[in-house]
């Protein structure tokens, strides 16, 4: 049901007409005057909404998508639409593209800026708001959709976002070890801004308020004055723009984290170093080899090894700062987490890998060394 239609070939909005000159514009109508609306041209009617709103509606049988508006859409288009005037913008209601590929329910211009504002109570999925949001951006308007049953289309939106969060995963499909993925749970509409840049909130209609992850219950417009005054851009610019941080980190740790489960398997675990010590060092000692020497080294390595896995129970202590234990609701223990962030974070961590690989390098090294002496001295 629009604000908006065109009499005597000038665009009229309703809500803007005076009591007396809607009943003289009512009292025209039934002597004969045409009402054409403005969205497709058909004729229409006028009337008002249960709470007052002076609006028109069309005529029956006219298949404009318009006249399938709810009362709530009208009321919520008109609350904006008055709240944009009443700041100082040029306001235009049910504006419509040259070409009527698009109408916008409020649209506001002032110093050379755009913004559109979009009601969406009916059902839209991600790639028909991404269709329709890029009509708006090809004209160089700034769109702002608020979605009725946000969450109930939360799902769809965050699939988008976690397939963002894990491009460049050097395993794909398999999850990060130890990685907090709390760090990056945010809300729908930064979902979809991330992913999409596509602007928008949750909305209930029938109470005329927005809503966002930091904030349960906006009134509508006061929405409106915060899109109009930037601050809601800048809200989500500066999120996407944090998260973009935080996953070019995550991209940087995730092969470190995977090489430190290696390390976890091999030094506590399965004790893989342990094990092929402990065979060396049982061969030397239950067989007649007679080189101390090798005794001696073996003892060495061993000895070696208590330090490594010292050294690795360090690295995990909540002391030295680099992972934290966090306690998991259904855990009984609390289970070992690494947070990327801030960047000197992710260079302790690669530090550490590093240390662990030169480790393992003259580990190998000397186990290769060990186990031919002891197989040359079988041999013998």
């Amino acid at each position: 049901m629009p604000l908006s239609a065109i009499i005597n070939g000038e665009t009229i909005i309703g809500p803007d007409l005076s009591e007396k000159e809607w009943a003289d514009l009512a009292a025209q109508h039934k002597k004969g005057l045409a009402i054409t609306m403005a969205c497709c041209g058909a004729p229409g009617h006028l009337r008002r909404s249960k709470r007052g709103t002076q609006h028109f509606y069309h005529a029956v049988d006219t298949g404009c998508g318009y006249a399938e508006e709810s009362l709530e859409h009208l009321e919520l288009k008109y609350l904006i639409y008055r709240t944009c005037k009443d700041a100082g913008w040029e306001t235009h209601v049910e504006f419509p593209a040259p070409d009527r590929s698009w109408v916008a329910d409020v649209l506001a211009e002032k110093d050379g800026r755009k913004v559109a504002f979009e009601i969406q109570i009916s059902a839209l999925s991600p790639d028909q708001l991404a269709e329709r949001d890029r009509n708006y951006r090809d004209a160089g308007i700034e769109s702002y959709w608020l979605l009725d049953e946000y969450l109930g289309r939360a799902h769809d939106f965050a699939s988008s976002y976690e397939s963002w969060l894990r491009e460049g995963d050097p395993r794909p499909g398999e999850r990060v070890p130890y990685l907090d993925e709390s760090v990056f749970e945010t809300g729908t509409e930064n979902h979809v801004f991330i992913t999409r840049r596509i602007r928008t909130a949750g909305l209930h209609a029938k109470k005329q308020e927005v809503f966002t992850t930091n904030n349960p219950a906006i009134p509508a417009e006061v929405f409106a004055r915060e899109v109009l005054a930037g601050n809601y851009r800048k809200y989500l610019e500066e999120t996407a723009a944090a998260f973009e941080h935080t996953r070019k980190l995550r991209a940087r740790a995730a092969p470190a984290l995977f090489r430190f489960r290696e390390f976890y398997h091999a030094i506590v675990r399965d004790r893989t170093y342990r094990k092929r010590a402990d065979r060396a060092l049982r061969i030397l000692k239950n067989g007649k080899l007679p080189a101390n020497d090798l005794r001696k080294k073996s003892g060495e390595i061993c000895s070696e090894l208590e330090w490594l896995e010292t050294e690795y129970r360090l690295y995990i202590s909540d002391p030295y700062g680099l992972f934290a234990w966090k306690r998991i609701p259904g855990k009984e223990r609390p289970v070992l987490v690494f947070r990327p962030g801030p960047a000197s974070q992710v260079k302790k961590l690669d530090e550490c890998v590093k240390r662990f690989d030169r480790w393992e390098s003259s580990f190998s090294h000397a186990m290769d060394v060990l186990e031919r002496r002891i197989a040359d001295g079988k041999s013998r």
